[in-house]
């Protein structure tokens, strides 16, 4: 039970809703789905008298974070302002455990995958429909229509937040379009899960022997490519292009000469097909313009969180505080932040938090990379994908992607041989 319970919860990430519980307190199913299978799972261990716990120093490092995440509201400006971050992070990291104890068994580690590459395949789908219906009814209905659906799948509190501070238009070559991101807040967060999603899908499809599977995840990773094209998030083409150039270095390093030329064509056909669109080489050009609004503004938010972390270096200025730090007037729940990952740590809990998260991702990197698995590459290309992606954004707080990272980290606690690079030699 608890197994599929799993999958099932990976599957229907991007279709999650919330419960508007209370005026200012919205919680999303996740949020509630995942305690539950933690709370089963833990049934489960007492009952065969043992809890399974992996030695590795990923189970360290995440013990680690959320212990100075909750020591950070000590050190820091305002407890009572980061209890519902705290809270926010219990209540998605037991995921970690239940799916790295499960991902022991070989069958299903390979249904979790499955389960991911469906989950990011119906997180695209969907984006891909809303990212058409402008081209059908009009982009101002388009609008109206899904800021109808925000509170159901956000909440009411969150919700209004978005739709005040929306990133979901954008101006290309002088009209306005709705960028792709489905039932996520915005386009940022939707492209960091389907990035996971494709990369974990990426490996699987080389691993796979059989051709009606291959059919199958070949259609989900078409999908998943071109619903984070057309999210027109440069965060997100950046890290698509890292992921991509480091899952080619790596397989070229161990595969045959057929192996070689199949990447090498297929590479190069992703590349020039996504990369030689005017539109989508002018949002990377953007990238680089000092003078474009958004950049200008991300560097002020860099260096404002900088100097926090600066001046707050152990604890930060506490988990939860930092839209207050930079604006005191700013509500409980705030659109500001340091727009890059590492920086948002460093100041919310501290320089050393910010370094832990990092070998996180570094270390499950290196063990995916050292196992010589193929759906282990494809697992770690997108935390090299999620790295580069989060020097630009921060995804720490969305449900579905912090679920999902952490899955992908588990999975890769796994060294099951039948994931094994088959060598054309």
């Amino acid at each position: 039970m608890v197994k599929k319970f799993l999958v099932v919860l990976i599957i229907l990430l991007p279709l999650q809703f919330a419960l508007n519980i209370g005026e200012n307190f919205d919680l999303v199913t996740t949020r509630v789905l995942i305690p539950i299978l933690f709370l089963l799972w833990l049934m489960k261990s007492f009952a065969r008298k043992k809890v399974w716990l992996p030695r590795r120093a990923e189970v360290w490092l995440v013990a680690s974070f959320l212990f100075l995440s909750w020591l950070s509201l000590f050190l820091g400006r305002d407890a009572e302002a980061g209890w519902r971050k705290l809270l926010y992070f219990f209540s998605i990291f037991p995921v970690f455990f239940v799916t790295a104890d499960i991902a022991r068994e070989e069958k299903w580690q390979k249904r979790a995958a499955a389960a991911v590459i469906a989950s990011g395949t119906i997180a695209a789908a969907i984006a891909l429909v809303q990212f058409s219906l402008p081209f059908v009814i009009g982009l101002g209905k388009s609008v109206k229509i899904w800021e109808g659906l925000v509170p159901y799948a956000l909440g009411h509190s969150f919700g209004r937040l978005v739709a005040a501070n929306s990133s979901w238009l954008v101006n290309i070559g002088g009209e306005t379009r709705m960028r792709a991101f489905g039932f996520f807040p915005d386009p940022h967060n939707f492209s960091f899960f389907v990035n996971l999603c494709f990369f974990a899908g990426l490996g699987y499809f080389f691993w796979q022997k059989k051709i009606m599977p291959r059919i199958w995840v070949g259609v989900g990773l078409a999908f998943m490519l071109i619903a984070v094209v057309f999210s027109y998030s440069r965060g997100a083409y950046l890290g698509l292009l890292a992921g991509i150039i480091f899952f080619a270095v790596i397989f070229l390093k161990r595969s045959g000469l057929l192996g070689k030329v199949f990447v090498v064509v297929g590479i190069a056909a992703i590349l020039v097909t996504i990369f030689n669109s005017n539109i989508i080489s002018q949002r990377m050009v953007s990238s680089f313009d000092p003078k474009e609004g958004s950049n200008a503004e991300r560097y002020k938010n860099w260096v404002q969180a900088v100097e926090l972390a600066r001046d707050y270096p152990l604890g930060g200025v506490g988990l939860g505080n930092y839209a207050r730090a930079i604006d005191p007037a700013s509500q409980d729940r705030s659109s500001v932040y340091a727009h890059n990952l590492f920086l948002d740590i460093a100041a919310e809990t501290g320089i050393i938090n910010a370094a832990v998260f990092f070998l996180l991702i570094a270390v499950s990197v290196w063990r995916n990379v050292r196992s010589k698995h193929m759906l282990n590459l494809g697992l770690a290309a997108g935390l090299i994908g999620f790295l580069a992606h989060s020097i630009f954004d921060t995804a720490l707080y969305s449900p579905q992607v912090l679920t999902m990272l952490l899955v992908i980290i588990a999975l890769g606690l796994s060294d099951n041989a039948k994931f094994k690079i088959q060598s054309s030699k």
